[in-house]
């Protein structure tokens, strides 16, 4: 399949100033259902150990979605695209390799209070859902 925005993977725990401007931009293309922290909140984020994993296009990040590691495994949430980027595969990328790494890894991914409509794509990726959370990879 090719994409008309190709993206890579990068896991960002320092942000830089571009990134920050970045960030803003998504926060408030989907800050009703999406990326929800605001650079005060992602900052803290960031500081508890959290990773922001991060689809970049051009060397700007188009899309991104929170994890932060607990015991169980990679705790993933908030998820938002530029809407300049939005409807051209940068989600559907970002999880694709996102998911590559978990394997890779051998880390189980970790999705709790996910929209019901959410629900049939997150199966189609492979999650199961284990106990109200949507889990992929289990560790293997």
């Amino acid at each position: 399949m090719e994409y008309k925005v190709p993206v890579k993977l990068e896991c960002i725990t320092r942000p830089t100033e571009t990134d920050w401007q970045d960030l803003q931009k998504i926060h408030q293309d989907t800050a009703a259902t999406g990326l929800t922290s605001d650079v005060q909140e992602l900052q803290s984020f960031l500081t508890k150990g959290g990773e922001i994993l991060a689809g970049r296009f051009n060397d700007r990040i188009a899309g991104v979605i929170l994890a932060m590691p607990t015991e169980d495994g990679l705790l993933l949430h908030q998820a938002g695209v530029r809407s300049i980027t939005q409807r051209r595969g940068v989600m559907h990328q970002l999880l694709h390799f996102i998911q590559l790494r978990a394997r890779e890894r051998k880390q189980t991914l970790l999705i709790k209070d996910s929209p019901d409509w959410l629900s049939e794509a997150l199966q189609r990726r492979e999650f199961q859902l284990i106990n109200g959370v949507f889990k992929y990879n289990n560790g293997q």
